[in-house]
């Protein structure tokens, strides 16, 4: 269907009058809403925090790059050592990044049927350079000189571009990104490399159990429907079919570029610490030349629904389990965000307390897990509909529970919507929500600035000018006829029933049809009218009911000091948001309010900055904060504790690390644990859910010989509650039979579905490889296979009968209420101490000097993908080793990915990194290919490592000195929260190094180095010709590529493992205190 204009965006059109945004009262930044004379849409921030990284001047010099981040491996227990670094320094002042966004009006939905994927290449050909800068690779190398990155993706209405750099190069950045809008060149000697990075981009998804999901839900939309698209693009709809059509691809790619790439479509997001006047000047300057002209974004108000109601899909799940989905189509609710009524729904229906669906669920021994809501993606809202879904992880016996195919489930969900429907809409539960929505923003903490900018640059156009920040939290319209009219569309008739499942051969009927892009086979039929009217008819079950109130949503968000846990007591609701405009009207603002400041806002007194009567010592410009004291270091428990001045916030991060060699000691202890940790959660759930909706959050997992990880954090007052209760949970937990099995299969199917990911593999294996003690997830499984409910309960208090436990309290919790909190836990524990130097640790094996490789097949046979992860060990961790090589990944880390990937086309996924495993260094390259087999993959690899020792060697000093204050950046970066704060101290404890002013000690090292270092070390570890090298190269062979073994093969790890020597500890510091 068409697009049309009739929908109107209360985000879109000029303003009369200045905008006035609502902001949380510790928001200090200024913001400032401008239309340019082209209709471009800019949000300007300006952060006075920031404001000293810009005083040394704009930096506009061609420079060099961008990288993509490497995501996190969830079997990966090393830390990243970009990310894993503690800083408590004196000598240099705390900095952010500057950011920009750009949320371009149009998406997948204006895809041309003969071009599928079309916005999505387009975003991709943007980044191969402009008329201005012709460079492919400008943007990205100047960048990361300048301390920046960038990313962007394609949803179904809007495109996002976006980036972060250091403050005083955000102009030059701009400069670069505004002639993406401008006028890029989509040069033809590009096109084709680029198509195959979308092609690759495809390839790495074939085998993602949402990605195919999503996809099939494409397919099988309303025939016609904008839905009814294949949105990824590949090399097949973008090159191949296109060209035996004629269709000159580049023609359409532009003129497709010109038709909607329009001015009066973007909205920008801006964030600096230039004044507003100057970033205002900055975007005018910059982008009043983007084309106008096209008209405003589209909106697809009239589309329709996309799917026929009544209808069930099965289709095979990649990874063993099985998951069923209820979506409900609901019209679209773009302009009915105050009103939150799908939200509310979501609320009741998603609930995991006392009566709820899930509960309900878990007795009958269905389902493990269940969410509900209006998800995130474009596909879940947009302006043609929001699709409202319950997705439910089933177990076996909920798969084949009558009428079979886990279609059981939807009669107790619509039982429960029945009872929504019977009891009418709930006043008090809307006010639940409105007030712990209104908390949330009134102590919200600063995001990360390129996700905030990108957030705001998406949100523009949805959200009225002044509720463009708080939009998200408002529920200030009570609207029960909304409620009543959404619940009204979820019925028996228009649900649409989706079932992946890994039991899929043993459902297929005569009807199976396969979706053509991905090659999925699928059953879609309609749901018999008996099943329907049962659904329809079916009067609630007794054991559903409505959520009790919430006992666990704060009252006191007094801020504590040192020699008082009652500074001032208040409540959420007595403080009102503060507003943001032009620094003009903040200054008549200040001059017309001469009120007291409340929490979270502030005055002056003699230059300083006060705080409820407390001088604020952490103002922008002061050293990084100061370390966490160690309050207590009694036998058997070390507790450290920090009192919060930086964030002012009213809340608390309580982490506590549980350690006995009885944990991990054999592959049954490691899985016992395992089952055991998963045990508490679901005995957990009832209660700690509504702790979880009031702010208060935890985790809990296994940490191998480490011991047990048990975190919680969110708003302090009720937070010593919470961790009262998980720690009495935990040693009266009572192994049901009935639970035990319904969470082992759900922790089994884990274990089966590990390493999936070829690169997940990859990692787990080189990591396998080089660990002393680690036991294979195979033998664990078995182990888990084996355990019975009596086993299992007589593990518990061996388990906990002799325990180190070491705990960290930051925030807002005085150091009389950390130790009060400290030693409660040590009573309910009531285990006999261990010393902490008897603690087990891990240790890692010392590679031989030679080149090794070890190769494994993917697990899953149907895997297109083969990879190879390259680690070069480099030894024990110092902090000279520790800073050379990090210079050496900030050099090299743009320029692998523009060689490998962009030039080579490789494979999609290409990244390259320091590792820190247990205090030893080493530096790793990991390739993703569906195109390439192992071996050439290394061999391009180790070209590119080998050809980088004479880039060094050219390496000029001004380069090497933007790359080192780069470097310098990103250790001096700032947390943006207390959790920041409370993970990076956490960091310094949790290893056992205890050197919290690790980063300040960093970026003295990096101040001292010479090119000359740098290229001596590197010439020294990690080209093929280093004497000494220590390599070792995981393959992962895909089905296609297993032909081509390296010659360097380890046949047998553990038999490799035996005759290794354990890598020299790094030196550690002493515990503050000793």
């Amino acid at each position: 269907m068409a697009a049309t204009d009739a929908g109107v965006l209360l985000g879109v059109g000029r303003d009369t009058k200045p905008v006035v945004f609502t902001t949380p009262p510790k928001d200090k930044k200024l913001y400032r809403r401008v239309t340019l004379q082209n209709g471009l849409l800019a949000i300007l921030i300006s952060d006075p925090e920031m404001a000293h990284q810009t005083a040394g001047g704009s930096e506009s010099g061609s420079e060099a790059d961008t990288s993509e981040d490497e995501g996190g491996s969830e079997d990966d227990s090393e830390e990243d050592m970009q990310s894993e670094e503690e800083g408590s320094a004196a000598l240099s002042a705390p900095v952010k990044k500057a950011a920009a966004a750009m949320a371009v009006g149009v998406g997948s939905f204006k895809d041309p049927d003969h071009l599928q994927g079309l916005s999505h290449y387009l975003e991709h050909m943007l980044f191969m350079g402009s008329k201005k800068y012709p460079d492919e690779n400008e943007y990205d190398s100047y960048l990361t000189k300048h301390g920046g990155a960038s990313n962007a993706f394609t949803e179904l209405e809007f495109t996002n571009y976006h980036f972060d750099v250091k403050p005083n190069a955000l102009y030059g950045a701009l400069d670069r990104f505004a002639q993406f809008f401008i006028d890029p060149l989509c040069k033809d000697d590009a096109l084709e490399r680029e198509v195959m990075a979308v092609d690759n981009e495809f390839s790495g998804v074939l085998q993602s159990d949402g990605c195919r999901l999503s996809q099939l839900r494409c397919h099988t939309a309303q025939p016609g429907h904008i839905y009814n698209k294949f949105s990824w693009g590949n090399r097949r709809s973008l090159f191949d079919e296109p060209k035996a059509q004629g269709v000159a691809v580049r023609d359409e790619l532009v003129m497709y570029y010109r038709q909607q790439y329009s001015a009066e479509r973007m909205s920008l997001v801006v964030l600096g610490g230039q004044p507003l006047e100057e970033l205002q000047h900055w975007v005018t300057d910059l982008f009043s030349s983007v084309p106008s002209g096209n008209g405003p974004r589209p909106t697809y108000f009239d589309a329709g629904m996309p799917y026929r109601g009544g209808q069930v899909t099965i289709c095979p799940s990649v990874k063993e389990g099985h998951q069923v989905m209820a979506l409900f189509q609901l019209p679209s609710l773009t302009n009915q965000y105050r009103s939150k009524a799908d939200e509310y729904i979501s609320h009741l229906v998603g609930h995991e307390g006392k009566g709820s669906l899930l509960s309900a669920l878990k007795a009958k021994g269905w389902a493990s897990e269940l969410s509900a809501g209006v998800g995130e993606s474009g596909y879940d809202r947009n302006t043609a509909a929001y699709v409202f879904e319950v997705h439910m992880s089933l177990t076996q016996a909920g798969f084949d529970a009558s009428p079979g195919n886990g279609l059981a489930v939807m009669g107790l969900l619509f039982q429960f919507l029945s009872l929504l429907k019977a009891q009418g809409p709930q006043k008090w539960v809307f006010h639940e929500l409105a007030n712990i929505a209104q908390m949330r923003f009134k102590f919200a903490e600063e995001e990360d600035a390129c996700e905030y900018a990108l957030r705001l640059a998406a949100d523009a156009p949805y959200y009225a000018p002044e509720h463009l920040l708080n939009g998200h939290y408002l529920y200030d319209q009570w609207d029960p006829q909304l409620v009543d009219s959404l619940l009204g569309y979820m019925t028996p008739s228009n649900v649409r029933v989706d079932v992946q499942t890994s039991s899929f051969s043993s459902t297929q009927g005569a009807n199976i049809q396969q979706e053509p892009w991905f090659g999925i086979p699928y059953a879609s039929s309609p749901i018999p009218p008996e099943l329907l009217n049962l659904w329809a008819t079916a009067p609630p079950s007794p054991e559903l009911q409505l959520p009790p109130k919430n006992d666990f949503i704060p009252t006191d968000f007094s801020l504590r000091s040192d020699d008082t846990a009652t500074a001032s007591t208040s409540t959420c609701a007595e403080r009102a948001p503060t507003t943001r405009t032009t620094r003009s009207q903040h200054q008549q603002q200040q001059q017309g309010n001469k009120k007291v400041a409340q929490v979270g806002e502030k005055h002056s007194h003699n230059g300083k900055a006060v705080s409820n009567g407390h001088v604020d010592e952490s103002p922008a410009h002061s050293s990084f904060p100061t370390p966490p004291q160690m309050i207590l270091d009694d036998p058997g428990l070390r507790l450290w504790h920090k009192l919060d001045r930086q964030f002012q916030t009213p809340k608390a991060a309580a982490y506590f690390c549980l350690t006995s060699a009885a944990m991990y000691d054999s592959p049954a202890a490691a899985a016992a644990t395992h089952l055991l940790m998963k045990l508490l959660e679901d005995a957990l759930c009832e209660t700690a859910y509504l702790a979880d909706v009031a702010g208060l959050s935890y985790d809990m997992w296994p940490e191998g010989q480490a011991g047990v990880e048990i975190k919680v954090d969110g708003f302090s007052h009720k937070l010593p509650l919470l961790v009262d209760y998980i720690f009495q949970q935990l040693v009266s937990l009572n192994v049901d039979p009935a639970r035990f099995d319904r969470v082992r299969e759900g922790l089994l199917r884990r274990y089966k579905n590990a390493n999936f990911k070829p690169d997940k593999h990859a990692t787990y294996l080189r990591i396998y490889a080089i660990k002393q003690k680690v036991w294979p997830v195979e033998q664990v499984q078995a182990q888990l296979e084996a355990l019975t409910p009596t086993t299992l309960q007589e593990v518990l208090p061996k388990m906990l009968s002799a325990l180190f436990v070491e705990g960290l309290v930051h925030g807002n919790l005085t150091s009389q209420e950390a130790l009060s909190l400290g030693r409660k836990v040590q009573a309910t524990l009531a285990s006999a101490p261990v010393s902490a130097d008897n603690r087990p640790r891990d240790r890692v094996l010392q590679l031989p000097a030679a080149s090794l490789c070890y190769s494994a097949k993917t697990k899953n046979p149907e895997e297109g993908n083969s990879v190879v992860e390259l680690y070069i060990q480099i030894g024990t961790d110092d902090l000279a080793k520790r800073s050379m090589l990090d210079m050496v990944d900030q050099v090299l880390h743009e320029p692998c990915y523009d060689t490998l990937r962009t030039k080579q086309q490789l494979g999609y996924s290409v990244h390259s990194g320091v590792r820190l495993t247990h205090g030893i260094l080493g530096f790793a390259v990991c390739v993703v290919s569906g195109t390439h087999d192992p071996v050439t993959l290394q061999e391009r690899i180790e070209a590119f490592l080998d050809n980088s020792t004479s880039m060094l060697a050219d390496l000029q000093p001004e380069d090497f000195e933007r790359h080192r204050q780069a470097l310098i950046a990103a250790k001096l970066q700032q947390c943006h929260s207390l959790l920041d704060e409370s993970d990076r101290h956490w960091e310094q404890i949790q290893t056992r190094r205890y050197n919290f002013a690790v980063r300040q000690q960093e970026v003295e090292q990096l101040k001292a180095l010479t090119v000359k270092q740098i290229r001596d070390f590197y010439v020294a570890y990690i080209p093929h010709a280093a004497k000494g090298r220590r390599r070792l190269t995981v393959h992962i062979l895909s089905n296609s590529h297993e032909g081509n073994a390296s010659q360097e093969t380890i046949d047998d790890l553990d038999k490799f493992k035996t005759g290794l020597q354990e890598c020299a500890l790094p030196a550690l510091l002493k515990p503050i205190g000793q």
